[in-house]
């Protein structure tokens, strides 16, 4: 019989991963960005492809440079902008589509990214940083300077939030520019001392031109103090420059505008609760003349993805967490209840074909990474139009993964994933690993990781488990907010009794030899695990929170922990102490991996260090694997390769001896 392939690093390292697609305004062809690791380079590399709209071989379209991304058609078609960094920092450059040289639009001292074609296709509108308030190019050059001049590695820091994710700030603040698509010359549309687009919450996208070309809706955190505030809020501005106007009411996160194809109104997404970053996003209409904001859909008790209009603005498109999977939804713009066009897969934002029969989107499943579909507008089976990863992953043995539920704590139903190992055979039993993800406000999903990658913690021969326990996302706002304040409460007894669901009910599981693994929130809790059970063999420990007080102290994003525990540590300390793994230190004996990376500035190495530390002190076996060079997740391809050969030979010393 013929030995058994599975699926190992080399494998996943070779996988391409395509970016949500855009269509020509005819319709007839797809661009789309294209991810892959450059292993030898140690970074990631991405090149945009061509793909006509009815299938067929795709077609490199940039071969310079390692960032080549955010493609966008003219509104004739005859040229495509993007951002790529072939000149040594990130710039705006336009190609023929008919065929031809690129060529480099923006010249920006800072660089500029992420562009968007005005109607008349002459202008564009892009961000590009500058220090202070304003975007001139000669006072930047000379802050630059300056910098160079002075030297040294110090920061003078005045306020929060001055780093963000894995990231320094450096003075600087982003804001929208309007692009002369021929000279390159280059007008701040938004200057002041606020980040437009805001450095976290918001996302792609976050800024519109109207189709008349004579305003622009952009989302601002117009607060003195980022790290404080979730009050996104959209605003909307002259193409010619002007003051600001909000338009967005309400003290929540409000992001991803996009104007309707007659121009009369904005949709976008709307939370309702101010300092809550994991609240229900409402898809809502402004209609711009009035004024009058009203919710789509106010029975859809699930958080929408950033909407698209149909070519005739009767109907919205989205896709939104639903059950483990994330799903294309269509409404009615008058209003109704969404229906699901698409499910069991994650599947990324649509976009609609010109001609509006037709939604383009880029699609991953637990067994194979991005690609590009397509799915009838009117519903239907989703085709499959780029085959990039065939080759690679041919021979390949994965299992599909099996969806189970149980009860929880107070009688809650909580929904799960168990994956069995390649090779898997009836009558055997198996380690089994226990993955806890991160949030808390997030979910496991079919998605084919690039870094928690679940057939690849299977391949040794392991079962994983995966649950969705309260707080998690796609299971009705109820169900995510009821983690808020007892993060070791009732979501802990969730994971519990799901892994002795899983136990009883499989009995393929061996009980004695389990292991449990998770990164941020699913790092707490593996934390947490150790200072209350010790029915693990061994335990993972990913950029996890140890010290929920320091945690407040240290972290970039100040709402987050102050919303979850009710105040700053001084004024809810009890509320920080009552769940901080920290505290139970004199219980943990089970050997823990800890991971940390040092530009994480989300869970910081205070975290991972002092949970390493407190085990080392205890005479817990432990190991410390830590990355100079990476944040909250690692990305860099050799990094990856060290993390997984870590992690899996920890598991394996434990759970195969």
């Amino acid at each position: 019989m013929d030995a058994i392939r599975a699926l190992d690093f080399s494998d996943l390292v070779a996988c391409s991963r395509t970016g949500d697609p855009r269509l020509s305004p005819k319709g007839t062809e797809v661009v789309f960005p294209v991810t892959r690791p450059d292993f030898e380079a140690n970074r990631n590399e991405t090149q945009i492809y061509r793909l006509p709209a009815a299938g067929g071989a795709p077609v490199r379209l940039t071969t310079q440079g390692t960032i080549n991304n955010t493609p966008s058609f003219s509104p004739d078609g005859a040229f495509l902008a993007f951002t790529s960094n072939r000149s040594g920092t990130n710039q705006i450059w336009i190609l023929p589509t008919a065929g031809g040289e690129a060529r480099q639009v923006t010249r920006l001292t800072l660089g500029a990214s992420r562009p968007v074609w005005f109607p008349d296709g002459k202008r564009l509108l892009a961000v590009s940083p500058v220090y202070g308030e304003r975007g001139d190019e000669a006072a930047i050059e000379a802050h630059e300077k300056e910098r160079e001049r002075f030297g040294g590695t110090a920061r003078v820091i005045d306020a929060l939030m001055y780093r963000h994710w894995d990231t320094w700030s450096e003075d600087r603040v982003d804001h929208l520019f309007v692009i002369d698509a021929a000279s390159g010359e280059a007008r701040d549309l938004t200057p002041g001392p606020y980040p437009v687009p805001p450095r976290s919450l918001s996302g792609d996208p976050d800024y519109a031109v109207s189709p008349d070309g004579g305003e622009v809706c952009f989302v601002s955190l117009r607060h003195p103090d980022q790290a404080l505030s979730t009050n996104l809020n959209l605003w909307t501005v002259s193409a010619e420059g002007g003051d600001p106007v909000r338009i967005s009411p309400g003290e929540g996160c409000n992001v991803h505008p996009v104007y309707s194809p007659d121009g009369t109104s904005i949709a976008y997404c709307a939370m309702a609760r101010a300092g809550y970053e994991a609240d229900r996003l409402a898809l809502v209409l402004r209609d711009r003349e009035s004024g009058v904001v009203r919710e789509i859909a106010p029975g859809f008790d699930r958080s929408a993805g950033a909407p698209v209009f149909s070519p005739d603005g009767k109907t919205l498109y989205f896709a939104a967490e639903d059950e483990g999977a994330t799903r294309i939804f269509r409404v009615s713009a008058a209003g109704g209840d969404p229906e699901p066009l698409t499910g069991g897969a994650t599947d990324g934002r649509p976009t609609p074909s010109p001609d509006g029969n037709s939604l383009y989107f880029s699609r991953q499943t637990i067994m194979r990474p991005q690609e590009i579909h397509r799915v009838p507008a009117a519903g239907g089976e989703a085709v499959r139009l780029t085959s990039f990863n065939e080759e690679t992953l041919a021979g390949i043995e994965m299992y599909d993964a099996e969806e189970f539920s149980y009860e929880g704590a107070k009688g809650a139903r909580v929904h799960g994933f168990l994956l069995k190992p390649p090779g898997f055979r009836e009558g055997e039993t198996y380690p089994t690993v226990f993955l806890i993800h991160g949030g808390p406000q997030g979910a496991f999903g079919r998605d084919f990781h690039d870094r928690w990658n679940a057939q690849l913690f299977a391949s040794p021969g392991f079962v994983v488990v995966m649950i969705n326990p309260r707080g998690s996302t796609g299971y009705g706002q109820a169900f995510t907010d009821a983690i808020n304040g007892q993060w070791g409460g009732d979501c802990y007894e969730d994971l519990v009794r799901g892994f002795d669901h899983v136990l009883a009910t499989y009995t393929f599981c061996d009980r004695e030899r389990t292991a449990a693994a998770g990164a941020s929130f699913g790092g707490f809790m593996v934390n947490w695990i150790a200072g209350h059970t010790d029915r693990f063999r061994c335990l993972v420990s990913h950029d996890g929170i140890f010290n929920t007080e320091m945690m407040d102290y240290t972290t970039d994003e100040l709402w987050f922990t102050e919303w979850e525990f009710g105040g700053a540590p001084w004024e809810a300390g009890e509320r920080y102490r009552r769940y901080s793994p920290h505290l139970f230190v004199e219980n943990m004996k089970t050997p823990t991996l800890v991971v940390q990376g040092e530009q994480d500035f989300r869970c910081t190495t205070a975290e991972g260090l002092g949970f390493f530390t407190a085990l080392q002190r205890r005479g817990v076996p432990s190991r410390l694997l830590y990355f100079s060079d990476e944040g909250h997740w690692v990305v860099k391809p050799k990094n990856r390769r060290l993390w997984y050969k870590t992690v899996i030979e920890w598991l394996e010393r434990y759970l195969k001896g």
